[in-house]
C-alpha cells in the first residue's frame, strides 16, 4: 500500500560535478540501472543476480545491474568478472579499497545509464520478487519510492539502532517514513543529483528531504540473510549518527551552550550555598567528594563540548582537502 507525501517540491538539477561520469539517458540506454553496493557477498552475487533478472525480465523493460565493489576482500571481484563476461545486463565498478556503502552508493549513481535506479543492497535481504511493487509507482509524480520493511528480520540490536537513528534523523528536522530501507525506486536525475552534492561525508537519504525530493513508500518483504556476515556494527551506527548530526544540523552546538549554561548555574549555586553557610551559620562547607565530583562533571561537559566541535572543525578540514569521494580500480562491462 503507498503512502503518498504531500507538499514535496520536485528537485532543481545542478550541472554535473567536476569529474563525475555524465550518464544520459538515450535510445539505446536501459530503463532501469539496479544499484547494488556490495562488500564481501562472494556467497549473494549469482543468486541475486537470477532473481533479479528473473523479475525484470517479466517486467519487459530494458536494464542493467550496476554493481559497486567496495574493496571487497573475497572471491567478490571475481565473480563480478566473470558475470560481467557471462551476462550482458551486469556490469561492475570496482574501488581501490573500502570507502564505505554511501561512496558505494554515490558510484553506482554515477555510473547508472538507465532513467529510474533500483536501488538494493547485495545481501538478498530485500526480495528482489518485490521489486514490481516499486515500480508500480513508477508513472506517479514521485521522485522517490521507498520499500518499508515488514516482518523484519534483523537482530534486536539493529532494530533498535535504527529506531534510534531515526529519532535523530526527525530531531535535526528530517522527516521520513518509519523504518525505510535502501530498497528503493528514484529517478535517475534524482539520485545524479544526490551524488553530486559537494559534501565529502554524505548521508543520502535525509539529502533527498533536503533537496525537496517528492517520496512515497510501499510495504515489502524482508529476509534473513541467507550468505556472510552483516556490516553493521556499533561503529558503523556512531559513525552513521555523527554523519548525520554534524553534516545537517547545527542543533549540538546550541545544545552545548544550554549545557555550559546549565553547569555554569549549578556552579553559581554550589557558591552561594557555601557563602550562607560561611556568613548565616558560620559553617565552612568542606567535603573533598563534592568538590571532586563536580569537577568531574564539569571536565566531562568540556570534553564533550571539544569534542563535538572538533567534529565540526573535522568535516571543514576534510572539505577543504578536496580529495574524491572514491576512487575506481576497474570497470568491468560484458565484452
Amino acid at each position: 500500500m503507498a503512502r503518498p507525501a504531500a507538499g514535496r517540491r520536485r528537485p532543481r538539477l545542478r550541472p554535473p560535478a567536476r569529474g563525475a561520469p555524465v550518464s544520459v539517458p538515450g535510445p539505446r540506454a536501459p530503463h532501469y540501472s539496479v544499484v547494488v553496493p556490495v562488500y564481501n557477498e562472494e556467497g549473494n552475487l549469482r543468486p541475486l543476480v537470477d532473481r533479479v533478472s528473473a523479475v525484470l525480465d517479466r517486467v519487459g523493460k530494458p536494464y542493467e545491474i550496476v554493481f559497486v565493489d567496495d574493496g571487497s576482500r573475497d572471491l567478490t571481484p571475481q565473480l563480478l568478472r566473470a558475470l560481467s563476461r557471462e551476462y550482458p545486463t551486469v556490469r561492475a565498478v570496482r574501488f581501490t579499497r573500502n570507502y564505505g556503502q554511501e561512496a558505494a552508493v554515490q558510484a553506482g549513481y554515477h555510473h547508472a545509464r538507465g532513467s529510474w535506479i533500483l536501488q538494493m543492497d547485495g545481501d538478498l535481504q530485500n526480495p528482489p520478487e518485490d521489486i514490481p511493487k516499486l515500480l508500480v509507482l513508477e508513472g506517479d509524480d514521485y521522485d522517490i519510492v521507498y520499500g518499508v520493511r515488514t516482518n523484519r528480520q534483523d537482530p534486536l540490536f539493529r532494530r533498535l539502532a535504527s529506531r534510534a537513528m531515526q529519532r535523530v534523523m526527525a530531531e535535526m528536522g528530517v522527516e521520513l517514513p518509519r523504518d525505510i530501507s535502501t530498497f528503493r525506486l528514484m529517478r535517475a536525475s534524482t539520485a545524479k543529483l544526490l551524488a553530486e552534492m559537494p559534501e565529502k561525508a554524505k548521508f543520502l537519504s535525509a539529502l533527498a528531504c533536503w533537496v525537496g525530493a517528492r517520496y512515497t513508500s510501499v510495504d515489502v518483504g524482508h529476509a534473513a540473510r541467507q550468505s556472510g556476515t552483516t556490516k553493521y556494527n556499533l561503529t558503523k551506527l556512531i559513525n552513521n549518527t555523527f554523519d548525520l548530526v554534524v553534516g545537517f544540523s547545527s542543533k549540538p552546538l546550541r545544545y552545548v551552550g544550554v549545557l555550559g549554561v546549565t553547569c555554569a548555574a549549578l556552579g553559581l549555586l554550589v557558591a552561594l550555598r557555601a557563602v550562607v553557610y560561611q556568613v548565616v551559620w558560620g559553617q565552612t562547607v568542606s567535603g573533598w567528594a563534592s568538590l571532586i565530583a563536580v569537577v568531574a562533571v564539569l571536565g566531562g561537559a568540556q570534553l564533550l563540548a571539544l569534542s563535538l566541535i572538533g567534529e565540526y572543525i573535522a568535516r571543514i578540514y576534510v572539505q577543504a582537502q578536496d580529495r574524491p569521494t572514491f576512487l575506481v580500480a576497474e570497470l568491468l562491462e560484458h565484452p
